[in-house]
C-alpha cells in the first residue's frame, strides 16, 4: 500500500487502541474486584504503550512522505564515506619517484607531507540499537517494533509445529480407539485437548501482534542475520540455573463460583523434554522454586504456565528463551560491569568526554592505558592472575527480569548459564597467541549439477523439495546456488542447478513439458514465510520478499532466478514426474539392449570397445570448484591406491588390445583422479620443461628424483626471471657463520643425483632448531652446509596435505610467495626455494630472527609512534598484495616478524586467496577469531575489505595492548564482533579513535579502504598525517625499536616450547601412490636470488 493508505491504517489502529483504553477505564470504575482491576490496569498500560509506538510510526511515515515529495534520497542512498570519491586525489597524487615501484591498480600514493583527512566531518555509520534478543522478550522492553517482528516469526512457526503435533496425536487417538486401549486413548485425548488449548493461545497472541504491525521498512528492524549463518548459534552444553519468583497479569482459567480459585504452576522444558516443575500456588508467587539443569547441546527453553481448576490443567501463558541469548546477555553484563569500573567509553561518546587534541608523534599512549589507574582491568599485566581466578569460579552474573508471556501476562525469572567449554580462556586476559581456523572441506555429493554438502543449521529451515521443516538439524545445501533440503531428499532432486551451463546439459535429459514461469511480485511479509529455494525465513516488510501472484510461492528477491518454471506444480510433484520419466526411459533402454543381444553373436565384428569401467571411472575427472579455485574431484586417500590397483589388475587380466597400455594408464588415472602435468598451475613459476615420456602405469615403482628435480630440468636460460628493481633494498643481515658440528642434529638425507649444482634438496641443510609447530608440520631453523647461511624451512607432510584436501592450497601458498618475490617487497617474507621428498614438501624462506610482534608487545607496550610505524609498513604490504589480486585473511601480531634492523615482514601465506581484485568475492570461513570480519561470521560473500577490518584490530591491539573483541571462547568472540562497540580510553587522541572507528565499521561497503582506491583511503587518513610513505617504503625512516640477539643462531625471540624440541623429522610410515605424488609435480622451485 502507498503512503496515504499506510497513514490511514495507522490512524485506524490508534483509534482502536484508544477505544480499548476507554472501555477498560469504564470497566475499572464499575467493579470492586481487585483481580479484575489489576487486569484492567495492565490492559490500560499495554494500550498506552501501543499508542506511543503507533504514533512514532505515524511520524516516521509522515517524514518519509515529505521527503519523497521533495525528491530526497533514501536513508542509505548517500555517497559512501571516506575518500572513495574524493576530488583531491586527482591533483594531489604522489608517487615514489622511482620507476621500479610495483604499480598495480592506480599505483600512486599520497604525498609525503602531512595529509589531512579528506572528509574530516564525514558521518560515521549509525550505530545499531544496543539491545539483545533477550531484551526483546522482556515485559518492559522499549523496542516494541523489533519485538513485533520477532514474535510474528516465532509465533507463526510455533503454531505450525503445534498443529502438526496435534495432527499426530489425533492419529494416535484413532489408533488406540481401534485397538481398544482405553488408558492409552485417555492419555492421548488429554494431550490432544492441551494441544488444542495451546493453538488457541498462539492464535490469540499472533493476532495481537499482527494488529500492531506497521508495514514499513524500519531502521530498528531486528538484525537476525546471525541466525542465517551456519557458523553461528550452535547448540550449547552447560549448567542452567533458574529461579521462578512470580507470574502476573495472566488470564486465569475460569473456576466455579464457590471454589478458592485455580492452582497455578510452571513447567520448564528443554528441547521438548520436561526438566523442572514448580509447586502449585494460588497467589501467583513462589518462594524457593530454584532449579539447576544440565543442558546437553540444546537450543531453547520453553516455560508454560498452567492453571488447574478441574480435572485437567489448562495452559494460560507460554515463553520461549534461547539458551544462546542467555549466554550472550551474561557476556554483555560482564562487559558492562567492567566498563563501569574503568574510564573507557565507546567512540560515539568520545566527542563529549574526550580531548579534542590531535595525535602527535610523542604522545604517551601508555600512561593512561593498561593495568594502571584508569585503565581497563585485565590487561596483559594482570590478565594471567585474574584469568586464573575466574576460569573455575561459578558465574557471578545473574539475569533477573520480568519476561512477557504469550498471549498475556508476565513471569519473573532469575537465571544464569555456565557454558561447558573445552578450551576456556580467561575473559579478562591480555593479548595471547591464537591459531587460525578454517572451515573444513565437506564431502561433496553431486546431483544434477548441484554440489550438495552437509550443513548444520541452527535455526528453522524449510526443505525446498518436500516443504517440511528442518528444526535445528543437519541438511544438504548446494555450494553454488544454496538449494537446501533434507539429507533424505537430496538424492531425489532432479532439477538441475542454475550454475550448470546449458551446454553441460545432457541432450537425453528428461524434461517436463510444464514451462510456466512464476510471476514474482514484491509483497508485504507480515508472517512467517520461508524461501522456497534456500529454505531461510524471509525478512519482514517489502525489502527482500517476493511472492508468485498465481501459486503464492514465496522466496527471496535474489532467489527468484533460481526457482524452476513449475508454477502451479509443487517441487515434489515435479520431481516425482521426472523420476518416473527417467525410470521408464531406463527400463525401455535395458529392454531394447537385452532384445538386441539375444539376436547377436558374442564374436566381435569390429575393433574392440573400451571396457565399461573406463567410462564409469572417467566421471570423477570433472573438476569441482573449491575455495582456492578448481580442485580435482577424487576419492579419499585410502580409496585411491585401491582403485588404481584394481583398474590396473583388470587391464592385466583382460586380453591385450592395440590400445592396451594407454587404456590401462587411462583407467588407473581415472580411478585415482590423476591430473596431467599440463593441468598443474604454473602461474609466475618457472617455465614448464619439455614434454615428458609417456606416463608409466600406476603400478610402476616410485622414483622421488623424478619429482624433486622436476623444475630443474629446464634449460638454464629459460629459468631467468625478471630483473630486480633498482631501488635500494635493506634485507635483514645474514652474516656467514660457523656452526659447531654437535648442532647438526638431523643428519642430511641421501640424494641420488649430487652433480646438479642448481638443485636444492634436503642434503644441502643442517637443521638447528624448531621455531614453530602446528597441525601442518614444523618450521625449522636450518643452515646451508656450504655457505652457512640461515633459513627458515617450513616442512609439510604430503599425507596430511592429501588427507585434508589441501593440495591446491599448498600450491596457492607457493604462488603467493612468488608474488612477494616478484618485486622482493621489503615488508613481505621472501621464498628462496621449494623442494620435495617422497613424504614431505619444503618451503625454504628467509630467516627473520627478531621474533614476532606478539612477543614484543607482551614484553612491553608499544606507544603511539612505534605502533604508527609498524602500521604504516603493514599498510604498504597489504597495498602490494591487493594490487596483485591477493587478500591476506590472517593479519595478526603473530604473523608479523621483526627484522634485526627494526622493520617488519609479514609471514604465513597459508590463508591467502588469489584473483581477488576490486569487486571480487569469496566465502570461505577462515581466519583468526579475534580478527575475522563480521561478513565472514555471517557467512556472506566478502572481499578485500576483510583485510582492513583486521588492520583495525591490529592497530587497536598495538595501541591499547588488548583486543577490542573478547570472550571466553570462540562463540563469545564472534558475538562480540557482531554486537559490541569497541571501547577507548577517554583521553585517547581523536585521530586514533577516528581511524579505528572507520576501519572497524561492520558494513564492509562503508569501511575505510573498501573503495576502488583501496589502501590510499587508509594512507590518507589523519592518523598517518606525519608519515612520508616514500621514506617508509625505502626504509629511510629510523625504526623506533631494534631487536637484539647474542648470535646469528640465537632463538631467544621464539617460543621456548618449540625451540627446546630436538630438530628432527619424525618418520612417516605411510607410502603414497604414484597418483598421489603426481599432485605435487612441478612444486620445486629455486629463486634466482637464492
Amino acid at each position: 500500500m502507498d503512503g496515504e493508505e499506510l497513514i490511514a491504517s495507522v490512524l485506524h489502529k490508534i483509534e482502536r487502541e484508544k477505544a480499548l483504553i476507554t472501555a477498560a477505564s469504564n470497566m475499572r470504575q464499575s467493579t470492586d474486584n481487585p483481580l479484575v482491576q489489576q487486569r484492567v490496569d495492565a490492559n490500560i498500560r499495554e494500550g498506552r504503550k501501543n499508542i506511543a509506538y503507533l504514533e512514532e510510526k505515524m511520524r516516521e511515515l509522515e517524514i518519509r512522505q515529505r521527503n519523497q515529495g521533495a525528491g530526497s534520497p533514501g536513508q542509505r542512498g548517500g555517497p559512501a564515506p571516506p575518500p572513495k570519491d574524493y576530488a583531491g586525489y586527482g591533483g594531489e597524487q604522489g608517487d615514489y619517484g622511482e620507476p621500479h615501484y610495483p604499480q598495480g591498480g592506480s599505483g600512486s600514493m599520497p604525498s609525503g607531507a602531512p595529509f589531512p583527512d579528506p572528509r574530516p566531518y564525514a558521518p560515521i555509520p549509525k550505530a545499531r540499537p544496543n539491545y539483545t534478543k533477550l531484551d526483546l522478550i522482556k515485559y518492559d522492553t522499549p523496542y516494541l517494533g523489533p519485538k513485533i517482528q520477532l514474535m510474528l516469526s516465532q509465533l507463526e512457526f510455533k503454531l505450525s509445529v503445534e498443529m502438526q503435533y496435534k495432527a499426530g496425536i489425533e492419529k494416535m487417538v484413532r489408533l488406540y480407539q481401534d485397538e481398544g486401549d482405553r488408558k492409552s486413548r485417555a492419555d492421548a485425548e488429554g494431550r490432544r485437548i492441551e494441544s488444542n488449548q495451546k493453538i488457541q493461545l498462539l492464535k490469540q497472541a499472533l493476532k495481537r501482534y499482527e494488529d500492531l504491525h506497521v508495514d514499513i521498512e524500519s531502521g530498528d528492524a531486528p538484525d537476525d542475520e546471525s541466525l542465517s549463518s551456519p557458523n553461528m548459534r550452535k547448540p550449547l552444553t552447560g549448567l542452567l540455573t533458574m529461579r521462578i519468583h512470580a507470574v502476573k497479569d495472566v488470564d486465569h482459567a475460569a473456576s466455579s463460583r464457590f471454589s478458592r480459585g485455580p492452582e497455578t504452576y510452571v513447567v520448564v522444558k528443554v528441547e521438548d523434554a520436561i526438566k523442572a516443575r514448580t509447586k502449585a500456588t494460588r497467589n501467583d508467587r513462589w518462594l524457593d522454586e530454584g532449579f539447576s539443569m544440565d543442558i546437553d547441546k540444546a537450543n531453547e527453553i520453553e516455560l508454560t504456565v498452567y492453571d488447574k481448576a478441574g480435572d485437567r490443567p489448562t495452559p494460560i501463558g507460554m515463553l520461549w528463551v534461547r539458551i544462546s541469548d542467555i549466554a550472550e546477555e551474561m557476556r554483555r553484563k560482564k562487559i558492562e560491569t567492567e566498563l563501569n569500573a574503568s574510564g573507557w567509553v565507546s567512540a560515539d561518546k568520545m566527542a563529549d568526554g574526550g580531548s579534542p587534541r590531535h595525535d602527535h608523534a610523542g604522545s604517551p599512549m601508555g600512561s593512561s592505558h593498561g593495568a594502571g589507574a584508569g585503565g581497563r582491568p585485565g590487561t596483559a599485566g594482570h590478565g594471567g592472575q585474574h584469568g586464573g581466578e575466574s576460569s573455575n569460579a561459578p558465574p557471578t552474573v545473574m539475569l533477573d527480569s520480568w519476561f512477557a508471556l504469550e498471549p498475556v501476562g508476565r513471569v519473573q525469572l532469575q537465571m544464569s548459564f555456565a557454558k561447558q567449554l573445552k578450551d576456556r580462556r580467561p575473559f579478562d586476559i591480555g593479548l595471547n597467541r591464537q591459531g587460525a581456523v578454517r572451515q573444513k572441506k565437506e564431502e561433496v555429493h553431486e546431483k544434477q549439477g548441484h554440489k550438495f554438502v552437509t550443513q548444520q543449521f541452527y535455526n528453522i529451515m524449510r526443505c525446498a523439495l518436500c516443504g517440511e521443516f528442518l528444526k535445528y538439524a543437519a541438511g544438504m545445501q548446494c555450494a553454488d546456488c544454496k538449494y537446501t533440503c533434507h539429507r533424505k531428499c537430496y538424492s531425489k532432486v532432479v532439477t538441475k542447478c542454475i550454475s550448470k551451463a546449458n551446454y553441460e546439459t545432457d541432450p537425453d535429459e528428461e524434461k517436463i513439458n510444464h514451462r510456466i514461469p512464476h510471476r514474482f511480485e514484491g509483497f508485504s511479509n507480515i508472517s512467517a514465510n520461508w524461501c522456497c529455494h534456500c529454505g531461510y525465513l524471509l525478512p519482514f516488510g517489502r525489502k527482500n520478499a517476493k511472492r508468485c501472484s498465481e501459486c503464492s510461492l514465496t522466496c527471496h528477491a535474489q532467489c527468484t532466478h533460481l526457482v524452476p518454471d513449475f508454477c502451479g506444480m509443487t517441487m515434489e510433484a515435479a520431481n516425482q514426474i521426472l523420476e518416473t520419466l527417467i525410470r521408464t526411459k531406463n527400463h525401455n533402454k535395458s529392454a531394447s539392449v537385452s532384445s538386441g543381444l539375444s539376436n547377436r553373436t558374442l564374436r566381435p565384428s569390429g575393433p574392440p570397445q573400451p571396457p565399461q569401467e573406463n567410462a564409469a571411472l572417467s566421471y570423477p575427472q570433472k573438476p569441482m570448484e573449491g575455495p582456492y579455485g578448481s580442485i580435482p574431484r577424487q576419492p579419499s586417500a585410502e580409496a585411491s591406491p585401491t582403485a588404481a590397483a584394481q583398474a590396473a589388475q583388470r587391464q592385466q587380466m583382460s586380453p591385450k588390445s592395440p590400445t592396451g597400455p594407454s587404456a590401462a594408464a587411462a583407467a588407473a588415472a581415472a580411478a585415482t583422479g590423476l591430473r596431467s602435468p599440463q593441468q598443474t598451475p604454473t602461474e609466475m613459476s618457472r617455465p614448464m620443461p619439455p614434454p615428458q615420456a609417456p606416463q608409466q602405469p600406476p603400478h610402476a615403482h616410485y622414483d622421488p628424483s623424478a619429482y624433486a628435480n622436476f623444475p630443474q630440468q629446464a634449460p638454464p636460460q629459460a629459468m631467468q626471471q625478471q630483473p630486480q628493481p633498482s631501488y635500494p633494498m635493506a634485507p635483514p643481515p645474514q652474516p656467514v657463520q660457523q656452526v659447531p658440528q654437535q648442532q647438526q642434529v638431523a643428519p642430511p638425507a641421501k640424494d641420488e643425483v649430487a652433480s646438479a649444482k642448481a638443485r636444492i634438496g634436503l642434503d644441502h641443510f643442517n637443521f638447528l632448531a624448531v621455531l614453530g609447530k602446528g597441525n601442518f608440520g614444523k618450521v625449522m631453523l636450518a643452515e646451508t652446509k656450504s655457505s652457512r647461511k640461515l633459513y627458515a624451512i617450513k616442512v609439510l607432510k604430503k599425507e596430511f596435505i592429501i588427507e585434508n584436501d589441501e593440495v591446491e592450497s599448498t600450491k596457492s601458498e607457493k604462488r603467493v610467495f612468488l608474488i612477494a618475490n616478484k618485486e622482493r617487497h621489503p615488508f613481505l617474507l621472501n621464498l628462496h626455494a621449494c623442494f620435495q621428498t617422497e613424504t614431505r614438501v619444503y618451503f625454504v624462506m628467509e630467516y627473520i630472527s627478531g621474533g614476532d610482534l606478539m612477543l614484543h608487545i607482551q614484553r612491553g607496550q608499544f606507544g603511539l609512534k612505534r605502533a604508527q610505524f609498524y602500521a604504516a609498513e603493514v599498510c604498504l604490504a597489504l597495498k602490494y598484495f591487493h594490487e596483485n589480486g591477493v587478500i591476506y585473511r590472517d593479519l595478526k601480531l603473530d604473523n608479523i616478524l621483526l627484522t634485526l634492523d627494526g622493520h617488519i615482514k609479514i609471514a604465513d601465506y597459508g590463508l591467502c586467496k588469489e584473483n581477488m581484485w576490486y569487486g571480487g568475492t569469496t566465502s570461505t570461513f577462515c581466519g583468526t577469531p579475534e580478527f575475522m570480519g563480521p561478513e565472514i561470521l555471517l557467512d556472506k560473500k566478502y572481499g578485500r575489505a576483510v583485510d582492513w577490518w583486521a588492520f583495525g584490530v591490529l592497530i587497536y591491539q598495538m595501541l591499547l595492548q588488548q583486543s577490542p573483541f573478547r570472550g571466553e571462547d570462540e562463540d563469545e568472540i564472534y558475538d562480540a564482533i557482531l554486537a559490541d562497540e569497541p571501547l577507548y580510553p577517554i583521553h585517547m587522541p581523536r585521530d586514533s579513535v577516528s581511524i579505528l572507528q572507520k576501519l572497524l565499521t561492520r558494513e564492509p561497503e562503508l569501511r575505510l579502504g573498501s573503495g576502488p582506491t583501496d589502501a590510499q583511503e587508509v594512507m590518507s587518513h589523519a592518523f598517518f598525517r606525519n608519515i612520508n610513505w616514500d621514506d617508509i617504503y625505502h626504509k629511510r625512516v629510523p625504526p623506533p625499536f631494534i631487536p637484539t640477539i647474542s648470535s646469528p643462531t640465537d632463538t631467544s625471540n621464539f617460543d621456548q616450547e618449540f625451540t627446546s624440541v630436538t630438530p628432527v623429522l619424525t618418520p612417516v610410515q605411510s607410502v603414497l601412490s604414484q597418483a598421489m605424488q603426481e599432485e605435487f609435480r612441478g612444486f620445486s622451485y629455486t629463486a634466482d636470488f637464492a
